[in-house]
């Protein structure tokens, strides 16, 4: 009787975890709005803040007694208790959920920022668009000391737009892949047309460190409601690089394992450090926050324009499965917005944009008529 029920609690919390995974990948969709939808908000902090330095402590203990002493039995079942006293396990399947989630989606939206730039961003805009409804509702007071904080949100946002500009990251990594190529080039070899060698740095030790900042910051915006990790992601132009490696694990690249390493680890230490602080924060001055997050918001509509400034590259250097690969005429896209001109490509990017803002729509509606 007792199995009985357990299974249909681990398969519903598997999917909620699911959940969670798709809203951190897709900008727009919070997946602190998620917690909130599933009525599991206040249960993942009170989780959160079990993790200090006593309760690491008492675990890395029961690991070692586990592994070097005698009484594996006991020690087995004290960790079993510590976890579920804890809620631990219930924090383990949510996490399984979300990572399934996020391993599968990736290469989805990898292929979809490529290969239909326009749609998926228009889809991401009419998200964004819709989810500022949240914060807005969630404000305690609404007078000019809120207009200032949003108004110095959005300034932020577009700030780090305009310093952040994925061509030109395109470009130098090119540059750096080249020299790599022109230094190698007596050991190069004809493959079917192709010139390749084979080459390691794929990533800089400054992409490693910028990594671990960024998952730092990205988790801190995860818990928040109305806030998407992943759209702070695409403001720190880090956004495709991660799902990029996410969707290269297939290959077991050492690089993009080491790249996600770092990433994870700033989650991580972001996780313990900036979002108690975030919360803090929230809880002291909580409609200031509220009103800034809302301005970040605003202001990454510009970033998330569907409709940017394309450069075509008539040779890009790019690495491959180990190898460096010289592309023709690649098309990178520029944080420089543009207004369309009517065709196929402008009535696609409508359909998607009203796809985004029906989405949000039903979960807002679910979170605001609980």
């Amino acid at each position: 009787m007792r199995k009985d029920s357990l299974q249909p609690s681990i398969i519903k919390e598997l999917l909620m975890g699911f959940c969670l995974g798709t809203a951190n990948i897709i900008p727009g969709v919070s997946g602190g709005t998620f917690l909130l939808i599933f009525n599991i908000y206040e249960r993942v902090f009170s989780i959160l803040n079990q993790i200090n330095k006593d309760n690491i402590l008492y675990f890395l203990g029961c690991i070692f007694n586990l592994v070097f002493r005698s009484g594996k039995i006991q020690s087995s079942h004290a960790i079993i208790e510590f976890l579920r006293k804890n809620d631990f396990i219930f924090l383990f399947k949510l996490m399984t959920g979300a990572v399934v989630a996020i391993i599968f989606l990736s290469s989805v939206m990898k292929y979809l920022i490529v290969h239909h730039f326009s749609v998926t961003y228009a889809l991401f805009f009419g998200l964004i668009l819709i989810s500022i409804v949240i914060p807005v509702k969630m404000l305690r007071e609404k007078n000019l000391y809120v207009l200032f904080f949003i108004i110095l949100g959005a300034f932020c946002t577009i700030y780090v737009i305009y310093a952040v500009n994925p061509y030109e990251k395109v470009k130098k990594k090119s540059e750096i892949y080249e020299a790599q190529y022109v230094k190698n080039h007596n050991f190069e070899k004809e493959k079917q047309g192709v010139k390749t060698i084979v080459s390691t740095g794929k990533y800089t030790l400054n992409e490693y460190g910028y990594a671990l900042v960024c998952g730092a910051v990205a988790v801190s915006a995860m818990i928040l409601p109305g806030i998407s990790g992943s759209l702070v992601l695409i403001l720190m132009g880090e956004y495709f690089e991660v799902i990029s490696a996410i969707s290269g694990l297939k290959t077991l690249n050492w690089e993009n394992l080491v790249f996600l390493a770092c990433f994870i680890i700033g989650i991580i230490v972001g996780g313990l450090l900036f979002a108690k602080f975030v919360n803090a924060v929230l809880e002291k001055y909580y409609n200031a926050t509220m009103s800034f997050l809302m301005g970040l918001m605003v202001g990454s509509l510009y970033a998330l324009w569907p409709f940017k400034k394309s450069i075509i590259m008539a040779q890009q250097y790019i690495k491959k499965e180990g190898v460096i690969c010289v592309v023709q005429n690649m098309r990178n896209y520029t944080n420089i917005n543009e207004i369309p001109q009517m065709g196929s490509q402008v009535y696609f990017a409508l359909v998607s944009f009203i796809i985004g803002c029906i989405i949000m729509f039903f979960f807002v509606g679910r979170e605001f008529n609980k």
